[in-house]
């Protein structure tokens, strides 16, 4: 039996968020922008390790938007810290009531096209909304390539050309967000890209006092930044465009102008937290929302 850190945290954990765009054609026809589909998806892995630093578990979680993915990472170490194993408990983990507190009023509100799928050893174990199904197929390639996943992408087109459907696939694909956290210190970097530049920014998080770095609540902060910063973009562009006219008074997109900010709001709680059990060092500076929705441009 493997042992696991009493002190809630494990010795070492890295991980990187993707932003994934799969195109999928047939070479024969012409017009590849109307013979293909295209799957999106966001996807970041969680590689559990124990008390001795060795790989434990490792799960794959795939979302319709990059913070609800961070967020259900954090709540697996969590769950990982505090219980060990998460897929040889006798009663199992309850997915479904993780995903539950996940998903926030706003987004519940806001978002009905969100989705979560996770994968186990290739096979998808939970899942909520709409996936493309191409995802599973990934997932499976790239258990069966030792998750060597640069290699999944040629084994899919293998398959496909053994069941009669030579496809092609185009991938493409950025970092959002790269984690890494050892010695009870973290250094997380955030990248979003708008429509015009790349914003980048990193934190680096170090315990205070004989406190034990929180790794779940870095990784909700770093959740808390992914979000706050694309909902300040949206209520800044709306607010302007509310003043203008394009937006009507009393409208639904003016309410939720309003919840917005309100989310916003406990985005900033959520990391003013951490900044009080932590040390964190912000480069360049610290995003601040309200400047980010004045501004309302990445």
């Amino acid at each position: 039996m493997r042992n696991f850190l009493s002190k809630k945290t494990m010795k070492a954990f890295n991980t990187t968020l993707l932003r994934e765009r799969f195109v999928i054609y047939t070479p024969q026809k012409g017009n590849k922008k109307n013979a293909s589909t295209v799957a999106l998806s966001n996807r970041i892995a969680a590689e559990l390790r124990d008390s001795e630093d060795r790989v434990s578990e490792t799960f794959i979680i795939r979302t319709h938007n990059m913070h609800s993915a961070v967020r259900m990472l954090a709540r697996i170490i969590q769950s990982f810290d505090q219980g060990g194993p998460l897929s040889i408990r006798q009663e199992g983990y309850d997915w479904e009531e993780a995903w539950h507190l996940i998903v926030n009023d706003y987004e519940h509100t806001y978002n009905p096209d969100r989705w979560v799928a996770i994968y186990h050893n290739g096979k998808c174990i939970f899942s909520k909304g709409k996936r493309h199904p191409f995802l599973d197929m990934i997932e499976r390639c790239d258990h069966q390539n030792n998750l060597e996943y640069d290699f999944a992408i040629p084994m899919a087109e293998k398959i496909f050309m053994e069941t009669g459907e030579p496809l092609k696939i185009e991938y493409d694909s950025n970092v959002a967000l790269s984690a890494h956290f050892v010695d009870n210190t973290g250094r997380l970097g955030i990248i979003l890209r708008g429509s015009s530049r790349a914003t980048t920014f990193t934190f680096t998080v170090q315990k205070k006092n004989d406190r034990m770095l929180n790794i779940s609540q870095c990784l909700g902060a770093a959740a808390a930044f992914l979000e706050g910063i694309q909902l300040s973009f949206l209520v800044g562009t709306n607010t302007e465009k509310l003043s203008t006219g394009v937006i009507e008074r009393f409208s639904k997109e003016e309410k939720q102008i309003q919840d917005g900010k309100k989310r916003l709001q406990r985005l900033q709680s959520e990391i003013e937290n951490l900044e009080i059990t932590s040390n964190i060092h912000y480069r360049p500076e610290k995003p601040e929302f309200h400047l980010l929705i004045h501004n309302h441009t990445l």
